[in-house]
């Protein structure tokens, strides 16, 4: 009795240590799947680069109601064309109207890191294959995000510089802020989308 009541105690605490081994091992693992969530949150499946508005929840519109969605969009971005059209023509005298700004113009354009304002005028891409067009008229930009040909996404707004926010809309009534940051050689744009609704934000990477 005397040796079952010595050993009783040695095999208690060992058992305790190993409960609480197997706790601390459980909140590593419970961490580190966490963390790992997170990181596909913010930065999108390819780990790069993702878009302004969810695939899979897009995807859940039927044909009918995607391309009803996305009519009301192209509609909604002919309207802020339009208003940035009507802004650069209405401008003083002294302040000759402002053209559409081509991607001929950023072709020519021998020392594009000295103009306060970048041209991002063109057809751009992102490393998920999708297509992102760009219209500009002097400091006003229009970004469309387009997927398979239908618009999904866009954003609006003035620049002061080459890191600039503009307001943004997607096909699902969503609406957020799209966040970029020009390069000097105007070849790429970097930044990141943030969901009002969700707080959310996804990593942008733009090429041309």
């Amino acid at each position: 009795m005397s040796g079952q009541e010595r050993t009783s105690p040695e095999k208690t605490a060992s058992t305790v240590r190993l409960a609480l081994w197997l706790t601390f091992f459980a909140f590593l693992l419970i961490v580190v799947v966490f963390r790992t969530s997170l990181s596909e949150i913010h930065f999108g499946n390819d780990g790069m680069s993702a878009k302004m508005v969810t695939t899979q929840e897009a995807n859940k519109l039927s044909p009918g109601d995607r391309k009803a969605a996305s009519d009301d969009l192209t509609q909604r971005i002919n309207v802020l064309e339009n208003q940035a059209r009507t802004s650069a023509q209405n401008k003083p005298q002294d302040d000759p109207a402002t053209p559409p700004v081509s991607n001929a113009t950023y072709q020519q354009s021998a020392e594009p890191q000295q103009a306060s304002i970048p041209n991002i005028a063109g057809t751009w891409s992102s490393p998920m294959g999708l297509v992102y067009q760009v219209t500009q008229y002097g400091n006003y930009v229009l970004i469309s995000e387009m997927n398979q040909g239908v618009v999904e996404a866009a954003a609006a707004g003035p620049i002061a510089g080459w890191s600039f926010s503009l307001q943004a809309q997607t096909i699902l009534n969503s609406t957020g802020v799209l966040a970029l940051t020009v390069t000097p050689d105007q070849r790429h744009m970097n930044g990141q989308y943030r969901d009002n609704m969700t707080g959310q934000t996804v990593t942008i990477a733009l090429n041309r």
